[in-house]
Protein backbone atom coordinates (compact mmCIF):
# COMPACT_ATOMS: atom_id res chain seq x y z
CA UNK A 1 0.00 0.00 0.00
CA UNK A 2 1.39 3.76 -0.88
CA UNK A 3 2.39 6.06 1.85
CA UNK A 4 0.31 8.92 0.96
CA UNK A 5 -0.55 11.27 -2.16
CA UNK A 6 2.64 11.91 -3.74
CA UNK A 7 3.08 8.18 -3.67
CA UNK A 8 0.19 7.34 -5.57
CA UNK A 9 0.21 10.39 -8.00
CA UNK A 10 3.48 9.29 -9.11
CA UNK A 11 2.66 5.32 -9.10
CA UNK A 12 -1.32 5.69 -10.50
CA UNK A 13 -0.77 8.88 -12.63
CA UNK A 14 2.82 10.49 -13.38
CA UNK A 15 4.10 6.83 -14.47
CA UNK A 16 1.22 6.66 -17.34
CA UNK A 17 -0.26 3.33 -15.59
CA UNK A 18 -3.28 4.54 -16.68
CA UNK A 19 -2.72 4.85 -20.10
CA UNK A 20 -1.20 1.77 -20.30
CA UNK A 21 -4.14 -0.51 -18.36
CA UNK A 22 -6.82 -2.09 -20.68
CA UNK A 23 -10.68 -0.18 -20.44
CA UNK A 24 -12.60 -2.35 -18.57
CA UNK A 25 -9.87 -3.27 -15.91
CA UNK A 26 -10.14 -2.96 -12.11
CA UNK A 27 -7.82 -0.29 -10.18
CA UNK A 28 -7.96 -0.76 -6.40
CA UNK A 29 -6.48 1.60 -4.11
CA UNK A 30 -5.60 0.59 -0.77
CA UNK A 31 -3.65 3.70 0.58
CA UNK A 32 -4.91 6.38 2.85
CA UNK A 33 -4.79 9.42 0.58
CA UNK A 34 -6.60 13.10 0.47
CA UNK A 35 -10.05 13.46 -0.12
CA UNK A 36 -9.18 15.76 -3.26
CA UNK A 37 -6.58 13.59 -4.65
CA UNK A 38 -9.47 10.64 -4.36
CA UNK A 39 -11.87 12.66 -6.05
CA UNK A 40 -9.25 13.66 -9.01
CA UNK A 41 -8.43 9.78 -9.22
CA UNK A 42 -12.14 9.07 -9.44
CA UNK A 43 -12.66 10.85 -12.42
CA UNK A 44 -9.42 9.95 -14.02
CA UNK A 45 -10.38 6.02 -13.89
CA UNK A 46 -13.44 6.81 -15.61
CA UNK A 47 -11.91 8.97 -18.12
CA UNK A 48 -9.85 6.07 -19.60
CA UNK A 49 -13.02 3.53 -18.69
CA UNK A 50 -11.08 2.27 -15.61
CA UNK A 51 -13.21 0.75 -13.06
CA UNK A 52 -11.51 2.38 -9.80
CA UNK A 53 -12.48 1.05 -6.02
CA UNK A 54 -10.94 2.77 -3.21
CA UNK A 55 -10.12 0.47 -0.21
CA UNK A 56 -8.30 1.54 2.57
CA UNK A 57 -7.57 -0.90 5.80
CA UNK A 58 -7.53 -0.95 9.41
CA UNK A 59 -4.95 -3.19 11.18
CA UNK A 60 -1.20 -3.17 11.89
CA UNK A 61 1.44 -4.97 10.32
CA UNK A 62 0.92 -8.33 12.03
CA UNK A 63 -3.09 -8.16 12.03
CA UNK A 64 -2.22 -7.84 7.54
CA UNK A 65 0.17 -11.11 8.15
CA UNK A 66 -2.57 -12.96 9.91
CA UNK A 67 -5.14 -11.76 7.04
CA UNK A 68 -7.27 -10.22 9.36
CA UNK A 69 -7.98 -6.67 8.19
CA UNK A 70 -11.00 -4.47 8.13
CA UNK A 71 -11.43 -3.07 4.99
CA UNK A 72 -13.13 0.66 4.31
CA UNK A 73 -14.41 -0.18 0.42
CA UNK A 74 -16.22 2.18 -1.80
CA UNK A 75 -16.94 2.63 -5.02
CA UNK A 76 -19.44 0.84 -7.83
CA UNK A 77 -21.67 -1.84 -6.47
CA UNK A 78 -20.99 -4.10 -9.29
CA UNK A 79 -17.08 -3.86 -8.68
CA UNK A 80 -16.91 -4.33 -4.78
CA UNK A 81 -18.81 -7.56 -5.81
CA UNK A 82 -15.87 -8.37 -8.33
CA UNK A 83 -13.35 -7.37 -5.46
CA UNK A 84 -14.99 -9.15 -2.66
CA UNK A 85 -13.09 -12.63 -3.32
CA UNK A 86 -9.82 -10.54 -3.04
CA UNK A 87 -10.83 -8.73 -0.07
CA UNK A 88 -12.00 -11.54 1.58
CA UNK A 89 -8.32 -13.15 1.09
CA UNK A 90 -6.68 -9.81 3.41
CA UNK A 91 -9.53 -8.92 5.86
CA UNK A 92 -12.04 -10.36 8.17
CA UNK A 93 -14.56 -7.92 7.45
CA UNK A 94 -15.18 -5.40 4.66
CA UNK A 95 -17.04 -2.24 5.12
CA UNK A 96 -19.10 -0.66 2.74
CA UNK A 97 -19.41 3.27 2.70
CA UNK A 98 -21.15 4.26 -0.41
CA UNK A 99 -20.45 4.39 -4.20
CA UNK A 100 -18.13 7.29 -4.43
CA UNK A 101 -14.70 6.02 -3.81
CA UNK A 102 -13.56 9.16 -1.58
CA UNK A 103 -16.18 8.22 0.90
CA UNK A 104 -13.78 5.10 2.56
CA UNK A 105 -11.33 7.71 2.30
CA UNK A 106 -12.80 10.15 4.35
CA UNK A 107 -13.81 6.93 6.54
CA UNK A 108 -10.04 6.24 6.89
CA UNK A 109 -9.31 9.56 7.93
CA UNK A 110 -11.67 10.05 10.50
CA UNK A 111 -11.08 7.05 12.29
CA UNK A 112 -7.08 7.41 12.20
CA UNK A 113 -7.85 10.91 13.58
CA UNK A 114 -9.92 9.17 16.50
CA UNK A 115 -7.02 6.64 17.26
CA UNK A 116 -4.90 9.58 17.43
CA UNK A 117 -7.04 11.27 19.66
CA UNK A 118 -6.75 7.95 21.46
CA UNK A 119 -3.63 7.84 22.21
CA UNK A 120 -3.51 11.46 23.20
CA UNK A 121 -5.78 11.09 26.21
CA UNK A 122 -4.60 8.07 27.25
CA UNK A 123 -0.78 9.79 27.02
CA UNK A 124 -2.28 12.91 29.02
CA UNK A 125 -3.92 10.68 31.60
CA UNK A 126 -0.85 8.69 31.80
CA UNK A 127 1.08 11.73 32.38
CA UNK A 128 -1.24 13.39 35.49
CA UNK A 129 -1.34 9.90 37.74
CA UNK A 130 2.40 9.67 37.42
CA UNK A 131 2.46 12.92 38.48
CA UNK A 132 0.44 11.81 41.53
CA UNK A 133 2.64 8.76 42.20
CA UNK A 134 0.52 6.08 40.46
CA UNK A 135 1.59 3.64 38.37
CA UNK A 136 1.13 4.46 34.44
CA UNK A 137 1.20 1.20 33.51
CA UNK A 138 -1.17 0.34 36.64
CA UNK A 139 -3.03 2.99 35.12
CA UNK A 140 -3.49 1.88 31.78
CA UNK A 141 -4.06 -1.71 32.49
CA UNK A 142 -7.20 -0.47 34.32
CA UNK A 143 -8.27 1.82 31.42
CA UNK A 144 -8.35 -0.69 29.01
CA UNK A 145 -9.73 -3.17 30.86
CA UNK A 146 -12.60 -1.47 32.50
CA UNK A 147 -14.21 1.63 30.73
CA UNK A 148 -12.22 1.26 27.49
CA UNK A 149 -11.96 -2.15 27.04
CA UNK A 150 -11.01 -2.17 23.11
CA UNK A 151 -8.26 -3.20 21.04
CA UNK A 152 -6.98 0.56 20.31
CA UNK A 153 -6.94 1.24 24.26
CA UNK A 154 -5.55 -2.07 25.18
CA UNK A 155 -3.12 -2.30 22.00
CA UNK A 156 -1.61 1.34 22.28
CA UNK A 157 -2.20 1.23 26.25
CA UNK A 158 0.68 -1.45 26.71
CA UNK A 159 2.83 0.16 23.94
CA UNK A 160 2.44 3.82 26.06
CA UNK A 161 2.78 1.58 29.39
CA UNK A 162 5.88 0.21 28.22
CA UNK A 163 7.42 2.99 26.46
CA UNK A 164 7.78 0.63 23.28
CA UNK A 165 7.62 3.03 20.41
CA UNK A 166 10.38 0.97 18.16
CA UNK A 167 9.63 -1.13 15.67
CA UNK A 168 6.97 0.74 14.70
CA UNK A 169 3.66 -0.44 13.51
CA UNK A 170 2.90 3.23 12.74
CA UNK A 171 5.09 5.47 12.24
CA UNK A 172 4.47 8.79 14.14
CA UNK A 173 5.22 10.88 10.86
CA UNK A 174 2.54 9.46 8.89
CA UNK A 175 -0.16 9.67 11.99
CA UNK A 176 1.31 13.57 11.33
CA UNK A 177 0.20 13.59 7.41
CA UNK A 178 -2.95 11.38 8.66
CA UNK A 179 -4.39 14.71 10.76
CA UNK A 180 -3.12 16.74 8.16
CA UNK A 181 -5.46 15.14 5.72
CA UNK A 182 -8.46 15.22 8.39
CA UNK A 183 -8.10 18.95 8.90
CA UNK A 184 -8.11 19.41 5.08
CA UNK A 185 -11.27 17.63 4.71
CA UNK A 186 -12.97 19.54 7.91
CA UNK A 187 -11.70 22.31 5.87
CA UNK A 188 -13.07 21.39 2.68
CA UNK A 189 -16.42 20.40 4.02
CA UNK A 190 -16.93 23.42 6.68
CA UNK A 191 -16.37 20.82 9.78
CA UNK A 192 -14.82 22.81 12.04
CA UNK A 193 -12.04 20.24 13.78
CA UNK A 194 -10.50 22.07 17.22
CA UNK A 195 -8.88 19.05 18.50
CA UNK A 196 -7.11 17.79 15.32
CA UNK A 197 -5.80 21.19 15.37
CA UNK A 198 -4.09 20.20 18.87
CA UNK A 199 -3.34 16.80 17.63
CA UNK A 200 -1.38 18.52 14.64
CA UNK A 201 0.30 20.40 17.22
CA UNK A 202 1.79 17.38 19.36
CA UNK A 203 2.68 15.74 16.02
CA UNK A 204 5.06 18.46 15.20
CA UNK A 205 6.77 18.62 18.36
CA UNK A 206 7.05 15.17 18.38
CA UNK A 207 8.69 15.45 14.97
CA UNK A 208 10.99 18.20 16.22
CA UNK A 209 12.40 16.20 18.94
CA UNK A 210 13.30 13.89 16.15
CA UNK A 211 10.61 10.98 16.83
CA UNK A 212 9.60 10.77 13.12
CA UNK A 213 10.06 7.27 12.91
CA UNK A 214 8.98 5.96 15.82
CA UNK A 215 5.52 4.58 16.40
CA UNK A 216 2.84 6.57 16.70
CA UNK A 217 2.66 6.06 20.25
CA UNK A 218 4.89 8.15 21.03
CA UNK A 219 2.92 10.60 21.49
CA UNK A 220 2.67 9.67 24.67
CA UNK A 221 6.19 11.23 24.86
CA UNK A 222 4.67 14.93 24.17
CA UNK A 223 2.63 14.65 26.98
CA UNK A 224 4.85 13.04 29.29
CA UNK A 225 7.95 15.79 28.62
CA UNK A 226 5.60 18.98 29.34
CA UNK A 227 4.39 17.23 32.54
CA UNK A 228 8.09 17.48 33.56
CA UNK A 229 8.44 13.79 33.46
CA UNK A 230 11.14 11.96 31.55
Amino acid sequence: MLADDAATQQVVVDSGLLQRMKPGALHINMATISVELAKRLTTLHAEHGIGYLAAPVLGRVDVAAAGKLNILAAGDSERLKQAQPLFDALGQKTWHFGADPAQANVVKIATNFTLASAIEAMAEGSALVRNYGVSGADYLQMLSGTVFAAPAYQGYGALIAAEKYSPAGFRLALGLKDVGLALAAGADSHTPMPFAGVLKDNFLDAMAQGDADLDWAALAKVAARRAGLK
